[in-house]
């Protein structure tokens, strides 16, 4: 199987129940320098409706403590064009702290019709969150009707790069992880999956708690039972791909992280795949200058 971890990683070079991704607008690695909270503490991404069924949505965010966020679909007054009424139940999680696509499974999926326009509804708990638009600079951007509430009124209207994907229901795989990391100058490094393990749907992978700007290495490879220690460090997953990154400095806690996209190829050969990761840090301040996440698998299906 190591074609398909080949597979993955030139994909990204180029570019519970569980969902599949059914659309992605403006997904893409940048984000802007902007936060959302009070006043702005709800948003509303305009978008078309290419599927029948939607069963969970992602926005971007993170670069603060975990808090509960909500999102839901609703529908468009054709008068006032305005958010109108919730189709479903919204989907509520944790936020995680390192900037990365997150989002929820609803309590009860959407149904839509296709080929007319909803809002994906973003509710933020706390003050200064990211905000789910991509980077001013980026020329494959495509402009969105985000609509802005302070949980009471609409009172804002603009068009942004917002960033957001939304999920069919498909009885996609499981996430885990293991092992044990090694401790450097934020403590010990955290690694987390988020999204569904789904053919065709992305997969992404998390650090945290890690040095800031500093050079971080993601090894793509299948699980150790077990580990196998080479004396800086201890190995979880088998390294039949490194990948390397330069860690972004996150906020509330001072501290490195990365959000990392892999996509799932969309070939029945990846079923029942246990496509693992573990970020190793080049930490100056760590024993030997080298800190390490335990590992994490995400089961395909």
């Amino acid at each position: 199987m190591r074609s398909l971890l080949l597979v993955a990683a030139l994909a990204f070079a180029t570019s519970v129940p569980a969902q599949q991704l059914v659309f992605a607008q403006n997904d893409n690695p940048s984000y802007g320098g902007y936060a959302v909270g009070w006043p702005a503490s709800v948003l509303a991404f305009r978008f078309t409706a290419n599927a029948p069924v939607l069963a969970a949505a992602q926005v971007f965010t993170g670069n603060q403590p975990p808090a509960a966020h909500t999102l839901e679909i609703r529908t468009r007054n054709a008068t006032t064009g305005l958010p109108d009424q919730l189709v479903g139940q919204p989907g509520t999680w944790n936020t995680v702290h390192t900037r990365s696509w997150q989002g929820a499974v609803f309590a009860q999926p959407a149904t839509l019709t296709v080929g007319q326009d909803y809002f994906l509804v973003w509710r933020v708990t706390g003050m200064f969150h990211q905000h789910s638009i991509s980077a001013d600079t980026e020329p494959s951007n495509v402009p969105v009707e985000v609509r802005v509430s302070d949980g009471n009124t609409w009172h804002g209207q603009a068009s942004l790069a917002a960033k957001f994907r939304l999920f069919a229901p498909y009885a996609a795989g499981t996430t885990s992880t293991f092992g044990t990391g090694k401790a450097g100058q934020y403590g010990v490094p955290t690694i987390g999956l988020n999204g569904w393990p789904a053919l065709g749907s992305p997969i992404d992978v998390t650090l945290g708690s890690a040095a800031r700007n500093v050079l971080a290495v993601l090894v793509v490879g299948t699980p150790i039972p077990g580990g196998v220690p080479i004396g800086f460090a201890d190995l979880w997953v088998t390294p039949d791909v490194l990948i390397p990154f330069v860690t972004k400095t996150h906020t509330n806690p001072l501290s490195g992280g990365l959000g990392v996209t892999i996509p799932v190829p969309n070939d029945p050969a990846a079923v029942g795949y246990p496509l693992s990761f573990q970020w190793g840090v080049f930490d100056p301040l760590a024993v030997d200058g080298f800190s390490h996440t335990g590992g994490a698998t995400a089961l395909i299906n």
